[in-house]
């Protein structure tokens, strides 16, 4: 497991992290998304999506609760936990359905349902830095596969990061 911690200066930094996470990620992979409202987690996955050729509006899950993308052969769910408060309605929403390797989870506020999930390959935190001009990223790798898609997406972005263990 590493840590990396990076700091984006722009929208389009947060949109190339996200596409150059989409352009190495494997089916079975699953991605925790935390931070406040407006941190920019459904930029990311605005980002993960049109690198894969999705070319219409990407809206948050807020009131969905998800939104299913199938891009270049691979099935993506977009998921966003902000609205459940039981894992009673994690259940009724047919989460469980979205689990297998053959899909790409995107899932935003993991945090209020997490002992109920799998495991992450990736968790990523989006915060503010400094009085909200920029947003510091901090990426953390949860397996393997997750290690391997982090340094090939981080090195092919040009990305200013530091590596903590």
């Amino acid at each position: 497991m590493r840590q990396y911690v990076l700091i984006l200066y722009n929208e389009s930094q947060t949109l190339l992290l996200g596409a150059n996470l989409a352009k190495v990620c494997v089916l079975g992979c699953i991605f925790y998304l935390h931070g406040n409202i407006g941190s920019g987690k459904t930029t990311l996955c605005r980002g993960f999506l049109k690198a894969l050729g999705y070319t219409k509006y990407v809206k948050s899950p807020t009131y969905t609760l998800v939104e299913f993308y199938s891009l270049s052969n691979k099935h993506i769910y977009h998921i966003d936990l902000y609205r459940l408060h039981s894992k009673d309605e994690l259940i009724n929403m047919g989460i469980y359905d979205c689990f297998d390797n053959k899909s790409i989870l995107l899932i935003e506020w993991p945090k209020l349902e997490v002992d109920c999930l799998p495991n992450p390959d990736i968790s990523i935190s989006i915060d503010y830095y400094k009085h909200e001009t920029y947003r510091q990223v901090v990426i953390v790798t949860c397996s393997n596969i997750g290690q391997i898609i982090v340094n090939t997406a981080l090195h092919a972005g040009y990305f200013e990061y530091e590596v903590k263990k």
